[in-house]
């Protein structure tokens, strides 16, 4: 880094700590070690910083309107999902837990279920589309009320929503039953 300091460098940009992991595609916390010294500003981030206080202002505005597009991204990180479905009624349902990175998720539930799929984000709709393949085990019974049977069963799951940041809610439907999500956004992935 140059004489200033990271965090002085984002205060003359007028960005905020978070803006920048978003607009360099890193995790805020890696930003906060760098921005607390706690581990050294890479050198192509510093290049990139002093590019970017040589900018006019309109170069710089166009380049910091990227920040918007990424805002409604899904952030890569740990994510709790709790689901209902009729089957339920008024008592809590299931849950899952889910890790996404690098347009990957991969998660399970407290059954033994195994997920794993993709994710990625349509720039037009605003959208984060999932593409997950469901692994239930042999006798596994979800909380639609489809039962797997001895062999188990693969399901395929593709649904959209908004970012989940910190919560969002979702209608998919698991073998032609509906199911409601909600999926909240627990923290970052370890680097």
């Amino acid at each position: 880094m140059s004489k200033l300091s990271l965090k002085e460098m984002l205060e003359r940009l007028g960005l905020r700590q978070a803006e920048l992991a978003r607009l360099i595609d890193v995790s805020p916390r890696t930003v906060s070690l760098w921005a607390t010294g706690e581990s050294a500003v890479p050198g192509p981030v510093a290049a990139y910083l002093r590019v970017l206080q040589l900018l006019s202002a309109d170069a710089l505005a166009g380049e910091l309107r990227r920040i918007k597009g990424r805002a409604k991204m899904l952030d890569e990180g740990l994510y709790n999902l709790e689901y209902r479905s009729a089957v339920c009624g008024d008592g809590e349902c299931g849950s899952a837990l889910a890790a996404l990175r690098n347009g990957k998720i991969l998660g399970s539930d407290r059954w033994g279920g195994v997920f794993m799929g993709s994710y990625d984000f349509d720039p037009v709709t605003e959208r984060n589309s999932v593409h997950l393949r469901l692994s239930v085990p042999p006798e596994g019974r979800l909380v639609t009320g489809f039962s797997a049977g001895p062999e188990g069963a693969t399901l395929d799951v593709v649904g959209s929503f908004e970012r989940a940041a910190p919560v969002t809610t979702a209608r998919a439907l698991i073998a032609g039953e509906p199911l409601d999500v909600t999926m909240t956004y627990i923290g970052p992935l370890p680097n």
